[in-house]
């Protein structure tokens, strides 16, 4: 029973985390969402103006997801060419890593003040005499949520280390493609890939889990994120489709050139960071190197994604994105 009252605890931490992110998600989109869409439909096909509002937008809203879901919308609308939305893409998956570095201060000291927020937020909200005031609110309110759903989930989590049965289930689990898959049901079923990376950073953070194990669910969870651009494209015109599967495409290119690093420098990799680093901070470095190498590495061939797209979704009535 105490195995499992604190696996209920872990999983509450993480419905605490989840509320806060779609609070800070859902108001920022009401508080500075029109901005951010003239921003992204004021670019050019400057590739690093592309990547860098990319970047900005999903930084701001706390979401790749969110900042595609907006996209998916322009690109609809036919305000945002197929080339344009490829480079935001791009931008967007390396504004997420600012989340990861929010998550790796949770793991610090002042990981409870952090918390704290959350009354300050709910002080706004009870005040507040306007919309904006109180959406505000909300956002700052979901910031302390999100430390204080870790803060849960680190108190389940204390208690299951001392688990043989639950240390030995996760340990378990130590193949590469099925940490993967792991990360990619786990993001996709949530639609949240910040939150499958918080539960990963918990259980490493705990001793549960190795770093090293980490990495490849956050692979995975890359891909799950995917899962949200899919469904909004359903039943859109053939670029808004395309961008999606462009969405797809850069992330699983991603995990395709980052497994074999992982695999042939899991061995040293330990040994040189443990006496160095926490796992949150290790966890939170490599989500960061990931995502801007994977954007270095293809962005020489955005036009070739572009085109790659356009070969698998088929509209005969379009002209050339680019």
């Amino acid at each position: 029973m105490i195995v499992a009252g604190n696996v209920l605890l872990m999983f509450a931490g993480l419905g605490v985390f989840l509320i806060g992110m779609q609070l800070i998600s859902h108001n920022m989109q009401k508080l500075a969402g029109n901005k951010i869409s003239a921003m992204l439909v004021k670019i050019s096909d400057n590739r690093l103006a592309g990547i860098g509002i990319g970047a900005g937008a999903a930084a701001l809203l706390e979401s790749s997801s969110a900042t595609t879901v907006i996209l998916l919308g322009l690109v609809n609308a036919g305000i945002v060419t197929l080339l344009q939305a490829t480079l935001i893409i791009m931008g967007a998956n390396i504004g997420t890593t600012f989340t990861m570095i929010l998550l790796s201060f949770s793991y610090l000291p002042i990981g409870e003040i952090l918390s704290f927020v959350s009354l300050i937020g709910a002080a706004i909200i009870m005040g507040a005499k306007k919309d904006k005031t109180r959406m505000l609110g909300l956002v700052i309110g979901g910031l302390g949520l999100i430390f204080a759903g870790i803060e849960i989930m680190s108190g389940g989590v204390d208690f299951l280390k001392s688990s043989s049965v639950f240390v030995d289930i996760v340990a378990s689990v130590s193949n590469p493609f099925m940490l993967v898959l792991v990360g990619l049901l786990a993001s996709g079923t949530i639609q949240s890939g910040t939150a499958v990376c918080s539960v990963a950073i918990t259980l490493c953070e705990a001793g549960i889990m190795p770093t090293v194990s980490a990495f490849y669910i956050i692979l995975g969870s890359n891909i799950g994120t995917c899962t949200t651009a899919l469904i909004a494209a359903i039943g859109t015109n053939a670029n808004t489709k395309r961008t999606a599967l462009i969405h797809l495409i850069f992330n699983v290119a991603g995990v395709i050139i980052f497994m074999p690093l992982i695999w042939i420098l899991e061995k040293k990799f330990p040994i040189a960071t443990q006496h160095v680093l926490s796992p949150a901070v290790i966890i939170a470095y490599f989500h960061i190197i990931f995502n801007v190498a994977t954007t270095i590495i293809l962005i020489p061939f955005v036009k070739k994604l572009v085109r790659i797209s356009e070969i698998l979704i088929k509209d005969q009535s379009s002209t050339c994105s680019y």
